[in-house]
């Protein structure tokens, strides 16, 4: 009998290999129904859909079958990873030593200098696995829920602003500045590019009459991007990416877009999700107020490699 806390083989998947695609994609499929949270992040299942970057990807077998996942994508100088377990599996922890110590050594053979890892609805469960391969706990990222819709006062708009939806094949220079600039220096959201945002356009999931602009005199202020995962028990409707250009900041006008797009989302759902960095403590205060609650933490960890 296979001894689950030492699983027995870790291969690295083959791009071609369609079954082995189709086994990870259930895999996936069974940990988001379980836990009702996806295992790997948008960017990350693009990829492994073939519609994102480069990544590689280890399949953890046991008895045969893919008892856990990991997938090492490259985002903005580091290799960062991400581990799904088989729900209907037992030991978890060993599936995640293994695979994550994989992760390291795949990282270290392609020159990494660093790499981070993401443990999903951090919980407790699971801090022992990253801290004893020398990681060290970077940043947490909240997810926030708020019942729709929402209770509070609307803010007035300043007359010299204006909110209109967003226009595909007109607006994707200006949003791709603005956004730039309000995120510079973010791991994740500060350096969207042209495909990027194009790839998301063209995914079922967007609907322009919920990305809301915000403008002045021609000139783009500052957006809510709003959207909607039916497929979630219950059903959420996400503030995606929210920015307001360091020209503009502290003028109120971060609310105004938050108001603006759950009002926008509470025509279809009841509920209002979004993520934020714990550290953003103005922001932070800003979705409490309009009476968001934390759900749950994804924490990053950070392994800093030898030369």
């Amino acid at each position: 009998m296979a001894n689950p806390n030492q699983p027995a083989e870790v291969a690295t998947l083959d791009p071609a290999d369609a079954k082995t695609r189709a086994e990870v994609a259930a895999l996936l499929d069974r940990a988001e129904s379980e836990g009702g949270h996806p295992g790997l992040a948008e960017p990350s299942r693009l990829a492994l859909s073939g519609a994102g970057g480069a990544f590689v990807g280890l399949v953890l077998r046991s008895d045969g079958a893919a008892a856990a996942y990991a997938q090492l994508g490259w985002r903005d100088g580091a290799w960062t990873a991400e581990i799904v377990l088989d729900p209907d599996r037992p030991g978890g922890a060993g599936a995640r030593a293994a695979l994550l110590e994989a992760a390291v050594s795949t990282a270290r053979q392609r020159g990494a200098t660093e790499i981070r890892y993401w443990g999903n609805r951090h919980d407790g469960d699971g801090e022992a696995e990253p801290r004893a391969l020398g990681f060290a706990v970077e940043r947490d990222l909240l997810q926030m829920r708020a019942p729709l819709p929402l209770t509070v006062d609307r803010p007035p708009v300043d007359e010299a602003f204006s909110l209109r939806a967003f226009r595909p094949g007109h607006d994707e220079a200006a949003w791709l500045e603005v956004n730039n600039r309000a995120f510079a220096g973010h791991p994740e959201q500060g350096h969207w590019d042209l495909p990027t945002l194009l790839a998301r356009e063209e995914a079922s999931w967007f609907d322009p009459d919920g990305f809301v602009l915000c403008e002045t005199e021609g000139r783009l202020a500052g957006s809510c991007w709003t959207k909607v995962h039916p497929e979630r028990d219950p059903a959420l409707g996400e503030i995606y990416v929210i920015s307001v250009d360091p020209a503009f900041q502290h003028r109120g006008l971060g609310r105004v877009l938050a108001v603006a797009g759950l009002d926008r989302l509470a025509r279809r759902v009841s509920v209002g999700m979004l993520y934020v960095e714990e550290a953003n403590h103005g922001a932070v205060d800003l979705y409490r107020s309009l009476g968001f609650s934390v759900d749950h933490v994804d924490r990053c960890y950070l392994l800093k490699l030898p030369h």
